[in-house]
């Protein structure tokens, strides 16, 4: 970066801060107070909107944004090896409603709409707490991105994973786990990726299947997130699925499907996996906790703003993703109507009745039919040709083969993958408070509502050069449960002795003032 009057650690400290206190674009810095912001910083105020886009444009590099968000990837992964053990992939549709460029169209579930979009792939931990994020152009589907892009990179990222001796010892053991939903289910995909790099998977069968007897249910206890347990009636078999590359040396592929049994047994979930080494409780468990992901997903969409633009610009987008054809697009809409027209023409022509056997009459009909007949005739025609011209025409093309000016591009997304490794910071760091805070509260739910409101809470900033202090002095809230559990959380923080960026120092935290100021008239 080069040098000016704001540095880069200050910088990467605004945009974090903005969005712990859900400042959710640059423009609304302009009601913001610029010199109660720079205090936070260390410096005299915070840049203006057209000086910070400079600075975030500058800061954008797509080689160092790439690398310092596998950075923190790996960092986040080491953390908690257990966490790191089971990953959870999705895909989150980004709509685009603007002019730029011309996405490729896929179906939005929030929007039950097909629209111009991206998708992002995120790769989350068992808590719903998100490592990286991919965003992809073509409409290939999970099951491709998975390949080529979000499994290199776990294999690279993903801590003590066994060695190649220690899998060939034990051939149950698997490197990591992934789990997702029925779209990424593919038996040949759970086979290949179990004899090419020993990951194990779990996802929801896919398509109907006969119920089994519910006296093979049994009741068990089912570990969840963060440590809790619930109750499912569970049960399982084992079976191994055709796969057309199985061979005498790797046979296929044994599958297990557990199921769970509703409480009113009207229904049964059916989990599909590759796992060969852990009880069907924990199977069950991580499977059913996939809905932290999307409960993260709600969540960041309307406190994070994940799905807002990060800019405008727009950039190449790689050459060998692929989407669907324009060409096949165009003949496929073209079929649909001339269908719909053959349709119409021939309710028109039935329409047409013989009132009268008279040869007169029939006569009279079949002139008043005649022109139809020719119409459904041509109609006819063109329909097969259509059908000829859209069966040589690939449904599918490469980015590379289409014509410039119809090739869809990326919208800033150096920015964007900047700004989403900010958030998942801010994210990642509420969470660490939120865990704290929910200790000393009687409604575990209301601790990040708490937390949003300490992120906006007056405080003073104290400076004790001599002892290399940063004092945080936070005013009482209203209601004194609160200030007992944020003053037991600000203790626990005081006791990290964490510096602050750029200094040596000490950042301290108290909550001062009077909840209820003896001697005041009401």
């Amino acid at each position: 970066m080069p040098p000016g009057y704001y540095p880069l650690p200050s910088l990467l400290l605004l945009f974090s801060f903005l969005a712990l206190a859900r400042v959710k674009s640059l423009e609304r810095i302009r009601y913001q107070p610029p010199g109660e912001w720079g205090r936070m910083l260390g410096l005299d105020r915070i840049p203006e909107v057209k000086t910070l886009r400079e600075k975030l444009e500058t800061i954008a590099q797509p080689a160092a944004v790439s690398a310092w968000t596998q950075d923190l990837s790996s960092f986040w992964m080491r953390l908690d090896e257990n966490l790191a053990g089971v990953l959870y992939v999705d895909g989150h549709v980004r709509t685009y409603t603007g002019s730029q460029t011309e996405l490729p169209r896929r179906f939005s579930s929030s929007d039950r709409l097909c629209l111009r979009s991206l998708i992002d792939y995120w790769v989350n931990d068992t808590h719903g707490t998100p490592f990286f994020v991919v965003t992809a152009m073509g409409t290939e589907g999970m099951l491709h991105h998975l390949r080529t892009t979000i499994i290199p990179r776990l294999l690279q990222e993903v801590p003590h994973q066994p060695s190649e001796a220690e899998l060939a010892a034990d051939p149950d053991r698997h490197r990591f786990v992934l789990v997702f939903d029925r779209e990424g289910w593919s038996p040949a995909f759970f086979a290949m990726l179990w004899r090419d790099h020993r990951i194990a998977v779990q996802t929801y069968r896919r398509g109907t299947y006969d119920d089994w007897s519910i006296e093979a249910f049994t009741e068990r206890v089912v570990p969840v997130a963060y440590g809790n347990t619930t109750r499912m009636h569970l049960a399982e078999r084992e079976f191994s699925h055709p796969d057309a590359n199985a061979t005498a040396q790797a046979p296929a592929v044994r599958l297990r499907e557990i199921r769970r049994l509703c409480d009113d047994r009207s229904h049964q979930t059916a989990i599909i996996t590759t796992v060969r080494k852990g009880d069907m409780t924990q199977i069950a468990g991580h499977m059913f906790a996939r809905w932290a992901q999307e409960n993260f997903f709600k969540y960041a969409e309307r406190e994070l703003a994940i799905d807002r633009l990060a800019g405008y610009a727009t950039a190449e987008a790689p050459g060998n993703e692929t989407i669907k054809n324009p060409a096949y697009v165009d003949l496929d809409a073209r079929l649909r109507r001339l269908r719909a027209n053959i349709t119409a023409t021939s309710a028109a022509r039935g329409r047409l009745v013989l009132e009268d056997n008279d040869p007169i009459a029939v006569q009279q009909h079949l002139l008043r039919c005649q022109p139809l007949d020719q119409q459904l005739a041509a109609l006819d025609q063109q329909r097969r040709d259509l059908l000829a011209k859209r069966r040589s025409t690939p449904k599918r093309i490469a980015l590379r083969d289409l014509p410039p000016e119809r090739r869809p591009r990326f919208i800033a997304p150096a920015r964007t993958q900047l700004l989403n490794a900010i958030r998942i910071t801010a994210y990642r760091a509420e969470t660490a408070l939120a865990l704290e805070l929910r200790q000393h509260l009687a409604r575990h739910d209301d601790a990040r509502a708490l937390l949003q409101d300490l992120f906006t809470h007056d405080a003073d900033l104290v400076v004790d050069q001599d002892a290399n202090t940063l004092t945080v002095r936070v005013h009482h809230f209203t209601n004194p449960q609160a200030s007992r559990a944020i003053a037991a959380m600000l203790d626990g923080l005081t006791q990290t002795r964490t510096v602050f960026p750029d200094t040596n120092l000490v950042l301290r935290y108290q909550l001062v003032s009077t909840p209820s100021p003896v001697g005041q008239e009401v």
